[in-house]
């Protein structure tokens, strides 16, 4: 036997021994909690959802920042989903003869929508990533399949989000994305994509919540939007808290900021006041520190959504998302919030690097063209004027009115503390 023929037998027996088994539920019993809490998947998630809320703060959704082509491919699945709901429309049931046309709670068509995904979905991930990763398409695709609600029972919750993120996550440590390039766009592209399919889902199927007190009184269906839409607000946020809630700040805000656009979609689709049907959400914002609710945000997730065993039980752990124990003695840190991101300090370098060359081709242009047509003049007739001028418009809190729909309430408002929250009865009053 030839040197080269030894060699691709290695190769052949190395393949074999790896296990084919796809991703694997793991949590089977309260007592396997504890193991997930120290498992690599754990410290992955943590990790990344820190790292990216560090990231994205003062960065708007409408700003220019890098986008990779695996990011655009990624995001290119969800059109094809899109795709499967046009092909799948809700069912419209007839009761009797003279009964006008309904639409079926329990929507069949949600489930040949969910057959379809189930069908495509491996082969939409294998074209969504590069040649050489394709050995992950399998526990990817179970991450991203398990993303989209349950079929049997036509809920979603945060068990549903939870395999997303794993999704995210697993995505980086396949090193399909790269935390130099893709850390701000996997959250403001790639996860606000799915965030906006899966709204679609809720109200194109009547799909009902599956958490037992409705995302825990901040959103029925979701989670970590709120948790990075704080933190994009956390570094020199054009509003208080005190104002995300007004309708003025969701006209404004709403395709800037992820936390806005949640806020503007429950206005729309829920019925009553966010006093009634968010309760915490209404809360929060009677607190002044954008960086105080994230943090109390990020500590009730992981009490709340990340021990929760009905959530843990469906979840699935493979190669990428393990559920070994994570041995490496790293520790658990916080986001670095209120301070100006590498991105941010990027885009500012970029940006004044544009505005200086545009100054020097309007001082060009003067003296060679117009000499007697001003800076300003220019600016007032609509041209030429510096994109710095849009975004300091933005900058620093709102001042708004004196009142607010907080004025004279009483409500039970969290406090977060280090060791965790406790409540206390706070009034507003004018």
């Amino acid at each position: 036997m030839d040197h080269k023929s030894g060699v691709n037998l290695k190769r052949v027996a190395a393949f074999f021994r790896r296990t084919t088994v796809g991703p694997v539920c793991r949590v089977q019993s309260t007592s396997d909690i504890e193991r997930w809490q120290v498992s690599k998947a754990y410290f992955s998630l943590i990790t990344y959802l820190n790292d990216a809320s560090t990231e994205i703060q003062g960065i708007r959704n409408t700003d220019t920042f890098p986008v990779s082509q695996n990011i655009h491919r990624l995001a290119a699945i969800f059109d094809s989903l899109d795709a499967m709901i046009v092909s799948n429309p809700p069912a419209p049931v007839v009761h009797g003869t003279n009964a006008s046309a309904s639409f079926d709670p329990s929507n069949k068509s949600y489930r040949r929508w969910a057959h379809s995904m189930l069908r495509d979905i491996y082969q939409m991930v294998e074209r969504a990533v590069p040649a050489s990763k394709c050995r992950h398409v399998n526990e990817l695709g179970v991450y991203l399949s398990g993303a989209f609600g349950s079929s049997t029972k036509i809920e979603y919750g945060t068990g549903h989000e939870l395999s997303f993120m794993f999704f995210l996550c697993a995505l980086f440590k396949a090193q399909i994305l790269s935390r130099e390039e893709d850390l701000s766009a996997s959250v403001l592209v790639l996860f606000d994509r799915y965030l906006k399919f899966v709204r679609r889902l809720q109200v194109t199927y009547s799909v009902t919540s599956s958490n037992w007190h409705g995302g825990y009184s901040l959103d029925k269906f979701q989670f970590v939007p709120f948790i990075w839409g704080f933190a994009q607000l956390c570094y020199e946020g054009p509003f208080s808290p005190r104002k995300m809630l007004d309708e003025a700040t969701i006209a404004k805000y709403k395709k800037e900021y992820m936390l806005i656009d949640c806020v503007g979609h429950m206005a729309n689709t829920y019925i009553g006041t966010f006093a009634r049907h968010s309760s915490l959400l209404w809360s929060l914002a009677a607190l002044s520190s954008w960086t105080k609710i994230h943090r109390g945000l990020m500590f009730m997730y992981m009490e709340e959504i990340l021990l929760d065993f009905d959530n843990l039980n469906a979840l699935r752990f493979g190669e990428l998302m393990s559920f070994e124990e994570d041995k490496s003695g790293r520790q658990l840190g916080n986001a670095r919030l209120g301070v100006m991101s590498p991105l941010r300090r990027q885009m500012g370098d970029n940006q004044d690097d544009q505005d200086q060359d545009q100054d020097q081709d309007q001082e060009l242009t003067s003296r060679s063209v117009t000499p007697s047509i001003s800076k300003m003049e220019l600016n007032e007739g609509g041209k030429n004027k510096p994109i710095v001028d849009d975004v300091m418009s933005n900058s620093g809190l709102s001042v708004g009115s004196d009142s607010t729909s907080l004025s004279g309430v009483s409500i039970n408002l969290p406090t977060w503390m280090d060791d965790g929250p406790s409540i206390k009865k706070h009034t507003f009053k004018n």
